[in-house]
């Protein structure tokens, strides 16, 4: 039987591969050498941390259609987040916090990732010979075994700070890797499968195992807590960075928009625009480093009682507000255009053997 090479766009090798890499070099460089955490750590909030808040607020905050349809993202759910963060710093302190976060990146992460997936589903025309339900399950389950065996190691520190997770049984552990083996030999065979029948979709495909290596590496395969996180948490903003700057460029492909002529122009196809729109979010996100901590001090002048700064609650709000924004905001029914989808990106392609 004659067998088409698959072939992979420009676009998706840089997306899936470029940024799994970079991750990669990133918690790797700290892994061998751990005292080079801090400047991994502080590059990575420069260039990637507070942007990634920043590119959800450019879908949020700088057209007046988002403006006016997502008025309750914007004015109601900050104060909410924010108080509730403030109940729990007072009640558990930064266990609690860290915690509440620890949980709430990988809820958000996986979300993200199957997301994208979906994305690039469509992309192939459906993929019908794939269980999306099957798939799903499969996605989730290096996650939790990831998460299960960092409850299992019992660790006291992240970030510097303590840190607390629920203690789960080795065995426990053992049977989540079990099923996630399980899961993973039917999700290969389904592709081995579909490359003999010639419906093989390599990007689904490769985004997919990019996932299953970012957890399996970052939460299971690197011993350090820190290090681990530090993998997920590139490979996640740098992807989420890239995802909201091509649904902009697709958003605005007819030309500048009069709702948003800032956010539009810098949106248009070219070289230039494209590295004036992220020196512009990387703009709008450095002075979060000064003003956080700045307001955290002034307030915990006013909540002394507070356990935790009040910078880090601040921050938290910033973070979890991101979160639930996204869990609205990129929802199929509020978007009429496939995010994954860059045309003069596309033109030149790489084959994958």
């Amino acid at each position: 039987m004659d067998l088409v090479l698959p072939k992979i766009s420009r676009f998706d090798f840089t997306f899936i591969i470029g940024i799994t890499f970079l991750a990669s070099m990133m918690a790797g460089v700290t892994v061998f050498w751990p005292l080079l955490f801090i400047p991994m750590l502080t590059v990575h909030g420069w260039l990637f941390g507070y942007e990634h808040l920043w590119s959800t607020y450019t879908r949020l905050l700088f057209h007046r259609d988002d403006r006016n349809k997502f008025w309750a993202l914007v004015w109601i759910v900050p104060p909410i987040v924010f108080l509730f963060l403030m109940a729990v710093g007072a009640n558990w302190g930064m266990k609690g916090i860290l915690l509440l976060y620890f949980m709430g990146q990988l809820y958000h992460t996986v979300r993200q990732s199957w997301g994208i997936t979906q994305s690039y589903r469509r992309k192939a025309g459906g993929l019908l010979w794939d269980s999306e339900i099957l798939s799903e399950l499969t996605l989730w389950s290096v996650p939790i075994w990831g998460f299960l065996h960092r409850c299992s190691q019992r660790p006291d520190e992240f970030l510097f700070q303590e840190f607390w997770l629920p203690p789960v049984p080795d065995l426990i552990v053992q049977a989540a890797g079990v099923v996630t083996m399980i899961l993973c030999f039917i999700w290969v065979m389904t592709r081995i499968t579909a490359f003999w029948r010639g419906e093989f979709a390599i990007a689904h495909t490769l985004f997919m195992l990019s996932h299953f290596f970012v957890f399996f590496v970052g939460y299971i395969l690197i011993e350090e807590l820190c290090s681990g996180w530090l993998l997920v948490n590139v490979w996640h903003n740098v992807q989420y960075i890239v995802y909201v700057w091509v649904y902009n460029r697709n958003r605005f492909g007819s030309g500048v928009d009069p709702k948003a002529k800032v956010l539009s122009w810098l949106s248009q196809r070219g070289y230039g625009y494209t590295i004036l729109y992220f020196l512009f979010t990387i703009a709008l996100a450095l002075p979060i480093y000064y003003l956080l901590p700045e307001l955290g001090g002034t307030l915990d002048e006013l909540f002394k009682t507070q356990l935790i700064p009040m910078s880090v609650v601040l921050t938290m709000s910033l973070t979890f507000h991101h979160y639930i924004v996204d869990g609205v905001i990129w929802k199929r029914k509020h978007n009429s255009i496939d995010h994954l989808s860059s045309s003069d990106l596309e033109t030149e392609t790489i084959p994958v053997l």
